[in-house]
């Protein structure tokens, strides 16, 4: 563990406080369909795997714009620091603990080499890391002008085999679609915020959904899978409850936030008139476990369990 007291201190933690971005970066990202200022998506405010604030925390090093070899991660004040750095090395970053002079820890982490814009956010996904400052040229990675790469972190994809099928679906986050294979079946499926919709086609059924969102819990009913569906996910409860596919669900998880060492998410209750045991790893993404009387072996890119929940009558049979 080392303490900052170096002029080194000053460019790493003389932070403005201020992380609003520029006209230009505003801009490029209202084009691109993300409005840091104000979102209005179906997502929770989780603080660990929530895509959305995942990218709010990754603001420019304006002490050292030119440092982008080494990611600057805050730590949330009051987490165990060892445990913190053993979680992150764990999870493939070089990661190295700092003292500031006020008591508080920060981490360094070296992405030389390295994909420096894809570490950053998944450093901040996170929910101990407050926020991560990186270089500027990492930055308009990510977020600048007329950048392709950006679409990296809202394009996200859910594939592998479940209901004795091959998964392979992309939920993107800059048209709000939801497209692929499924059940053995096309997924056409779109999401339209403003009036609250998911309509299209999957599991060989029209798709016509409302949902109701709040960062407490999101509502969605309408009928998918030639049946009604109504389902409320209540995020602090950890609760999905309601009905799908002519039967109840009920599934109970424990996010396990505030805890660093606590990586695996259980996933227990019924659906589709069968058992839901599942587990979802938050480090590397991958649920594994066992519903619709069927093994789930499905990897999560660029998205994460509150999109699986949000969605949850796709993955019914």
């Amino acid at each position: 563990m080392k303490i900052i007291t170096s002029a080194f201190a000053v460019a790493v933690l003389s932070f403005s406080g201020n992380i609003s971005l520029s006209a230009a970066e505003t801009k490029a990202l209202s084009s691109a369909g993300l409005s840091l200022a104000s979102i209005e998506v179906p997502a929770p405010a989780a603080p660990k795997n929530n895509q959305w604030l995942t990218l709010r925390k990754i603001t420019v090093n304006t002490a050292q714009p030119d440092m982008n070899d080494t990611l600057v991660g805050l730590v949330k004040h009051g987490e165990n620091i060892d445990q913190v750095v053993k979680e992150l090395t764990e999870g493939g970053f070089k990661a190295q603990a700092v003292q500031d002079n006020s008591g508080g820890y920060l981490v360094l982490v070296d992405v030389t080499g390295l994909d420096a814009a894809d570490y950053a956010v998944g450093l901040a996904r996170y929910y101990y890391i407050t926020e991560v400052r990186v270089g500027q040229k990492v930055h308009n990675q990510l977020f600048g002008l007329n950048n392709k790469s950006a679409f990296a972190v809202k394009l996200g994809t859910i594939k592998g085999g479940m209901n004795h099928s091959p998964v392979d679906v992309k939920l993107n986050k800059l048209d709000w679609t939801i497209t692929g294979g499924l059940n053995n079946s096309p997924v056409d499926v779109k999401i339209n915020h403003g009036e609250k919709t998911i309509t299209g086609g999957a599991n060989l059924s029209p798709v016509d959904l409302k949902f109701v969102w709040s960062t407490e819990e999101v509502t969605v009913e309408g009928g998918a899978n030639h049946s009604p569906v109504k389902y409320t996910v209540n995020w602090k409860g950890g609760l999905l409850e309601g009905y799908s596919n002519n039967s109840p669900v009920r599934v109970e998880f424990n996010l396990g936030e505030g805890y660093v060492d606590e990586t695996i998410v259980t996933l227990k209750g019924y659906a589709n008139h069968a058992p839901v045991e599942l587990t979802y790893n938050k480090v590397n993404g991958h649920i594994g476990g066992g519903m619709n009387n069927s093994p789930v072996d499905v990897n999560l890119v660029n998205c994460d369990l509150y999109d699986f929940l949000q969605y949850f009558f796709l993955f019914l049979k």
